[in-house]
């Protein structure tokens, strides 16, 4: 599914958010994104089935909706990634990669983390 850069925006912040958001709260998340864009990519989103109504809320006197992701959503976000990764492949080597990726963590603690979960991935990779 190709899903264009104002839906990853949106995919983006719903997966950065530790709650449901309503769509004033997605645009107010993003100075770039319309009210009229926001509501045309949710439309998208859920009838392709990436997000899904979590609920119903009051945003001033008005009831709204409020949206979160599917299990779908990230299945589709990680098959983007890997098809960018793919293209850009033969420029930037995968131990490139995984290096930049360690040093995008925000603490020692997160990239240690990170670390015990790859030697554990790498292990199991070894097994086979």
């Amino acid at each position: 599914m190709k899903l264009n850069f104002k839906e990853l925006e949106v995919l983006k912040i719903l997966h950065e958010s530790d709650h449901a958001l309503t769509a004033t709260e997605i645009v107010n998340s993003d100075a770039e994104l319309s009210q009229s864009t926001v509501q045309a990519v949710l439309r998208k989103l859920l009838a392709n089935e990436l997000i899904e109504v979590q609920g119903i809320t009051y945003s001033g006197n008005v009831l709204s909706r409020t949206f979160g992701l599917t299990a779908k959503s990230m299945d589709i976000l990680t098959d983007k990634f890997l098809q960018d990764y793919r293209s850009f492949r033969t420029i930037i080597n995968m131990p490139t990669a995984l290096a930049g990726m360690f040093n995008m963590s925000e603490t020692e603690a997160e990239r240690n983390q990170d670390i015990q979960i790859l030697e554990k991935l790498l292990a199991d990779l070894k097994k086979k």
